[in-house]
């Protein structure tokens, strides 16, 4: 009878770990409403590329541009009462130096140059603020970026306060966020290697649709607390994004290298049977007997099974599979050619 094997061998093989996570842009900058009014102009197609200081929004401004020309005239006002103040002081100080003028008079004139020069500051200061209400109508892009779906549409009446306010998100998309959470137990050994001098630098990201983002990510920080309801710490990591194709708010799991198992015995999942909590293998010994031998295994890695104990180098191992062969046959041993679809798949997992 035929049996498949495989010829036991050592090999460094990296252990990896996938955690959930959610992007974000490396800045997402929320456009806030900070005037009440009409919205006239939306100058943006939506999920477009804008630049900053461009014109996104505007806001009816008629409104503010009153204020601002009445605050004007208020300016124009005070300045003038500011200069017959000031010439009046000038009058009155050498006459008062050769007493042709009461004191009283002069302290009066002086007193007035005051209140006028205190008056125009604030006049000055107030038209400085409905300048800035007035350009608050226009509402730009602060960064270069990428301009999300917009909450309100021409027509509608915006205000400042509450979520109406809320008109959008420009992010910056050159590197993206990934925040995963991890548990205390897999944080703590992360803390170990970090201060043994270790450090993670093989991040993956794998998508919605089991692709694999090509860049490499590293780690940002983890959260300063241990979410006490979940057990778990928030860590993120950054990925380079040069073509833009990763979004703020887009799913997928990080795949991180926890260790790098040195010189461990892998064998086939299909050569290892389980019974009752007891693994065992098929040993094809120098007679081309099936011998059984109990193993103690350790991490699966895709099809294969990391084995702990119980097996040297350079020995055969049978895949028997659904064959019904009995300790102590003889076979004819045939080398094992996995199934090229099923790597692929476990790849993929």
């Amino acid at each position: 009878m035929q049996a498949p094997f495989v010829t036991v061998k050592t090999q460094d093989v990296p252990i990896y770990k996938d955690f959930a996570g959610q992007t974000f842009g490396e800045l997402d900058i929320q456009l806030i409403a900070r005037v009440d009014g009409i919205l006239t102009g939306i100058h943006f197609k939506e999920g477009q590329k804008v630049k900053k200081g461009q014109l996104l929004y505007t806001i009816d401004p008629l409104e503010y541009e009153t204020k601002v020309e009445q605050v004007r005239g208020q300016v124009a006002a005070a300045q003038s009462v500011l200069a017959n103040a000031d010439e009046e002081l000038k009058r009155i100080r050498p006459l008062a130096t050769m007493n042709a003028v009461s004191k009283r008079e002069l302290d009066a004139a002086v007193a007035k140059d005051k209140a006028a020069k205190s008056n125009y500051a604030s006049v000055q200061a107030n038209l400085r603020n409905q300048e800035l209400e007035r350009s608050y109508c226009n509402i730009i892009s602060p960064i270069d970026g990428v301009i999300g779906l917009s909450n309100a549409r021409l027509g509608d009446y915006i205000t400042k306060m509450g979520n109406a306010s809320q008109l959008n998100t420009v992010s910056k998309l050159d590197k993206v966020r990934v925040q995963f959470t991890v548990s205390e137990s897999d944080y703590l050994k992360y803390q170990k290697r970090t201060k043994q001098g270790e450090t993670i630098t093989d991040l993956q990201l794998i998508l919605s649709d089991g692709s694999i983002h090509p860049e490499k990510g590293t780690l940002n920080f983890s959260d300063t607390k241990i979410d006490p309801t979940t057990g778990t710490v928030t860590i993120e990591a950054q990925f380079p994004n040069p073509d833009g194709t990763l979004r703020s708010g887009q799913f997928g799991k990080v795949r991180v290298l926890i260790r790098t198992e040195k010189n461990a015995i892998v064998i086939p999942q299909k050569a290892v049977t389980e019974i009752q909590g007891l693994f065992q293998v098929s040993i094809i010994d120098d007679k081309n007997t099936i011998e059984t031998r109990m193993v103690e295994v350790g991490q699966k890695i895709g099809v294969d099974w990391i084995i702990t104990k119980g097996l040297k180098a350079n020995e055969k191992v049978a895949i028997i599979g659904n064959q019904f062969i009995q300790p102590g046959s003889v076979v004819v041993p045939i080398p094992y050619v996995a199934d090229k679809k099923q790597i692929i798949s476990s790849k993929n997992d």
